[in-house]
Formats: C-alpha cells, sequence, structure tokens
C-alpha cells in the first residue's frame, strides 16, 4: 500500500497597482470581474466562474485551465472579509476531479497613496505530489499579472 503523502508550504506573492484599494477590492468581490482575470496561465487559459457568494461562509467555485488541457476546479469557502483591506478564504484545487491541494488563503490590501499594494499568502498543503510551492508560486503570479486590465476597465 502506498502511504498518503503531503507537503507543506507558504506561498507569498505581492503586485502593487495604479488602482485605489476600494477599485481592488472591487475586483476580487464582483462575480464578473473575477471571471475575467482571475486565471493563472497565459492566453491560452479560461475559466468560469460557476458560484461567487461574496461573504463570510460564502463559496466561491470556479473551473480554469488551458483550451485542450486538463480541467481544474477550484472550491473556495470565505472565511473572513474586511472591506477594502482583506479577505480569506479555505480553498482546494482538483485536477480532472483528483483533489491536489488545500490552503488557507489570505490576500491583504495596503494603500500606498493613490496606488495599492496587494499581497497573497497561501498555506498550501500539496496532496500526494499536487501543486509544488514553485507551480503555486507562479500560478499566484500570473494571475496577479491579469489584475491590471481589469483595473484598467473603471
Amino acid at each position: 500500500m502506498t502511504m498518503p503523502k503531503t507537503a507543506h508550504d507558504t506561498i507569498v506573492v505581492s503586485r502593487t497597482y495604479d488602482a485605489a484599494a476600494k477599485r481592488v477590492f472591487a475586483a476580487w468581490a464582483d462575480a464578473a470581474a473575477l471571471g475575467r482575470w482571475y486565471v493563472p496561465g497565459d492566453a491560452n487559459w479560461t475559466s468560469r466562474v460557476l458560484a461567487h457568494e461574496f461573504r463570510v461562509g460564502g463559496r466561491k467555485h470556479l473551473t480554469f485551465g488551458a483550451k485542450g488541457g486538463p480541467l481544474y476546479s477550484e472550491d473556495c469557502r470565505y472565511e473572513d472579509i474586511v472591506e477594502n483591506w482583506r479577505l480569506c478564504f479555505s480553498m482546494t484545487i482538483a485536477c480532472d476531479g483528483v483533489r491536489t491541494t488545500t490552503s488557507m488563503v489570505t490576500v491583504e490590501l495596503f494603500p500606498e497613496g493613490a496606488r495599492t499594494r496587494v499581497k497573497v499568502t497561501d498555506q498550501c498543503c500539496a496532496l500526494d505530489g499536487g501543486d509544488t510551492a514553485a507551480d503555486r508560486e507562479r500560478g499566484w503570479g500570473e494571475t496577479l499579472d491579469k489584475l491590471p486590465a481589469e483595473l484598467a476597465r473603471a
């Protein structure tokens, strides 16, 4: 019998945007906005928001992936929300229906004049060879790098 494996990592990724914290927060809070920018990968990757109850205890569920590639799903529960400052959610990711990671994610917004620094801390547990810390750091970076286009829509 093969023993289940786990690997624990804390990933921290930050970006600074030319937008007020209120605008950055709105991009996380609004389901339509989230569907436009919240996806890792390159231009071949897409996402579909299936549920987004942006409230403490609410659920976020989406699917994402590269065209023709494996289908990923993200299932989250919002644990804490402080408007324009912070959101925390527990998150499980599966690939083609097999759970690969579970984690606690904290998104913090730091106003810096007319700009906002966003810090994402992902306390990740990879399940049976799921994402490595480098995979998760790259994924968060690719996702956050898409946010400026959404912020420019305002």
